[in-house]
């Protein structure tokens, strides 16, 4: 007969598992079936804020818990500026997140002051029938960004007071969660 000692261990581990399948230990907890994102920029805007920094009227799409997706949309043919904002986390500076993204270097950039704010930075491109601003705002490993449409006629000004605006307002939203610090 085979010695069978230098098995004893994992024999009686799998006896051990064997009879854990006899307990009953109750249902399983419902578990999500997707993990919800992060950080949603609708958390610190509404329709309210749109309204007053843009003189839009518009509705409020925030997404889903998983898919965030922050857009403020006017009515239809209302000739209105449309906002969205959206994020991404880079370990990096805005000026290497910058070169990643590829500007033109005639671009129309602007570095506007945030309070908080580690970095941020607007483009302005009045394009034939439209003015579109773009802003981005870091906190720590957090980038947030916002994009502006806005048809004729335009107001330049408003829009890139609007949009620093939002970007101060995010900013803000952003240290009060400590969203972006390093979790280590």
């Amino acid at each position: 007969m085979p010695d069978l000692r230098p098995l004893a261990p994992l024999l009686a581990v799998a006896a051990l598992v064997a009879g854990c399948g006899n307990d009953d230990v109750g249902a399983k907890p419902d578990l999500p079936t997707e993990t919800p994102a992060l950080w949603n920029p609708c958390d610190a805007l509404d329709v309210a804020f749109v309204k007053a920094q843009f003189g839009a009227t518009t509705t409020k799409n925030a997404g889903t818990p998983t898919a965030p997706d922050c857009r403020f949309a006017p009515a239809k043919g209302s000739g209105q500026p449309a906002l969205s904002a959206n994020y991404q986390l880079f370990s990096g500076t805005l000026e290497e997140f910058w070169k990643r993204m590829g500007q033109p270097e005639d671009a129309d950039v602007r570095d506007p002051q945030v309070p908080g704010a580690d970095a941020a930075r607007i483009v302005v491109s009045a394009e034939k029938d439209q003015l579109y601003v773009t802003g981005f705002v870091q906190n720590g490993a957090l980038f947030e960004v916002v994009n502006l449409v806005d048809p004729l006629p335009y107001d330049e000004a408003r829009a890139v007071r609007g949009v620093t605006a939002t970007l101060a307002r995010l900013s803000a939203h952003a240290q009060e969660k400590d969203a972006g610090a390093d979790p280590s």
